[in-house]
């Protein structure tokens, strides 16, 4: 009997050391068999890098967790508006929570840096809230004035300012999390999301990350931060594109691998967003249903979008087309980071996009969310 209790321990023993270091969802309203995967983010022109997947059963899934270092990750859930869960992969029992119905349930925890990481959460939530408030309660009466600029100039500008006020609200709580944790991996990767924002010159995120200690610096990740400041340093000269620019033509195929040109696709159209984004892009993912409402909002007042892809995956673009409900027309020459528009567009990062008039003519750059719709409105309805 000591033998079978010997045994017996040493079986827990093992399968309590496995359960140590694992990444478990919890989900509520998510099918079963959804298949759900982990990525390491991408820095830069990093092409993501699958970590592991498997698939819900009975509302949870127990991945494998082989994350040796500390790396900034994400979570995918097929078939979720919200199925992209940022969090920080690392060794330990990882454990999210979310529900299908309910974006305000998602809860990360487990970690050290998984718990900064929903205190964040926690954080930019007030901050959602308030813009979700003011977009309900005051952004119809913002664009009514801004229809008619001249009538109410002082209400319009207290409007676009408390508007604008919150929007800086998160940058702000990033820079607060960023200086908080100078010590640690959470700090580099709000160091991250700063030099995402261009608010600096990239010399400056330069000097920035030198001020960690050696520590972080020669992390892996570390490194790859390292890296991406590099590739940035090295592609400062390049000039990209501004407001006044003419939109270069690129010749790409659709899905259907039809080839078309930019320059066809503009004819006789009033006001376009050349939409830059791929399938593997965490953030171009996030940002698709901002343009999915802006473009059912003034489809039929002449406003038109173009997605251009950097995937190489022919299958992960199309499925990402249809989990996204990318309505208009799509490209892609499926070279990833490769592709001549890369070079052409001086892009150094995405999503990217670029509004352009009936000449082909650029009027805006990298327009996010409401900022999105509120340029179409003063662009179509002045």
């Amino acid at each position: 009997m000591k033998k079978i209790g010997i045994l017996m321990m040493l079986v827990l023993i093992f399968v309590s050391c496995q359960k140590k270091n694992s990444i478990e969802l919890i989900t509520e309203n998510v099918a079963d068999n959804t298949k759900v995967e982990v990525y390491v983010r991408p820095l830069g022109a990093e092409e993501p890098k699958l970590i592991t997947s498997g698939a819900i059963k009975e509302g949870k899934v127990v991945l494998e967790n082989s994350f040796l270092d500390s790396e900034w990750a994400y979570l995918t859930i097929d078939n979720q508006q919200n199925g992209l869960i940022m969090f920080v992969g690392e060794p330990g029992k990882i454990t999210i929570n979310f529900d299908g119905k309910d974006s305000s349930k998602l809860s990360i925890e487990g970690t050290k840096n998984n718990e900064k990481v929903q205190s964040f959460m926690n954080e930019s939530k007030i901050i959602s809230d308030k813009l979700n408030k003011f977009m309900q309660e005051k952004v119809v009466r913002m664009q009514e004035l801004a229809e008619t600029p001249d009538k109410n100039p002082q209400e319009l500008k207290q409007l676009q300012q408390e508007y604008q006020g919150l929007s800086g609200e998160f940058v702000t709580l990033i820079k607060k999390y960023q200086q908080a944790n100078k010590d640690n991996i959470f700090g580099l990767i709000m160091l991250v999301e700063l030099i995402n924002t261009q608010e600096k010159t990239i010399e400056q995120y330069k000097a920035d990350f030198e001020g960690y200690s050696d520590e972080m610096k020669n992390s892996k990740f570390g490194n790859r931060v390292a890296e991406r400041i590099k590739e940035l340093t090295e592609v400062g000269e390049v000039k990209g594109l501004v407001v006044g620019d003419k939109i270069p033509d690129f010749k790409a195929l659709t899905p259907e691998d039809k080839e078309l040109t930019l320059n066809a696709f503009l004819q006789d159209k009033k006001l376009v967003l050349i939409d830059v984004w791929a399938s593997w892009c965490g953030p171009c993912r996030q940002e698709n249903p901002n343009v999915v409402k802006a473009y059912e909002m003034f489809k039929d007042k002449g406003f038109e979008v173009i997605g251009y892809s950097l995937d190489k995956d022919k299958a992960a673009w199309q499925k990402a087309i249809s989990e996204d409900k990318l309505m208009w027309t799509q490209v892609s020459n499926l070279k990833f980071w490769k592709d001549p528009i890369v070079a052409d567009y001086g892009i150094q990062g995405i999503p990217a996009n670029y509004l352009v008039d009936s000449t082909g003519t650029i009027i805006a750059t990298d327009l996010r969310g409401e900022e999105l719709v509120q340029k179409i409105k003063d662009v179509l309805l002045k």
